[in-house]
């Protein structure tokens, strides 16, 4: 595309257009497909939080879908970089369904590591560069799926349903103070 005889990618880096996330604080991330069951995890939370929570200026919430790696690639090549990222997403670690923890990046179970599928949390590789590299705190809080159909089959199970709430005031008490 182009704008005054300049590509889009060059007329935003001249008149220096980024998005409302790109100087934020923190940063949550709701990671996951809404059509594959409790994959929808991550963008539920971000949904509710959106609706029901007092989101102080400096963090922003977005539902990310599928697409959080482009994020990341922007943050990690960016001049600014948040403080804190949290990825929001679901994970099958042989726990109660509807359970919530912190998953720790360098012990990805291996189904969620450095893989492209459209259905997996983003790149180890990448959540550890920002941490590593770039100095960004970098959390992921999980919940144990409880289905997550090969077909496309919207919807929330009910433990994971109702774990939303309870990971949206998990995050509201950390980060929206």
């Amino acid at each position: 595309m182009h704008v005054g005889g300049l590509t889009y990618e060059l007329a935003r880096r001249q008149l220096r257009i980024v998005p409302d996330w790109y100087n934020k604080r923190t940063l949550i991330l709701g990671c996951g497909n809404v059509l594959f069951g409790d994959d929808g995890f991550g963008p539920a939370v971000a949904e509710y939080c959106q609706r029901n929570c007092a989101i102080p200026p400096d963090v922003c919430v977005l539902d990310v879908g599928t697409s959080v790696r482009n994020i990341l690639f922007d943050i990690l090549l960016g001049d600014v970089k948040p403080s804190r990222i949290v990825i929001v997403d679901a994970m099958d670690c042989g726990r109660e369904p509807g359970d919530l923890f912190d998953a720790d990046i360098d012990s990805l179970p291996e189904t969620k590591t450095d893989d492209f599928s459209m259905h997996q949390v983003p790149t180890s590789n990448l959540l550890r560069e920002l941490r590593d590299l770039c100095g960004v705190d970098v959390s992921v809080l999980t919940c144990q799926v409880g289905r997550i159909p090969e077909e496309v089959s919207p919807g929330l199970s009910q433990p994971v349903a109702g774990a939303v709430e309870r990971a949206a005031k998990i995050l509201a008490e950390a980060h929206f103070e």
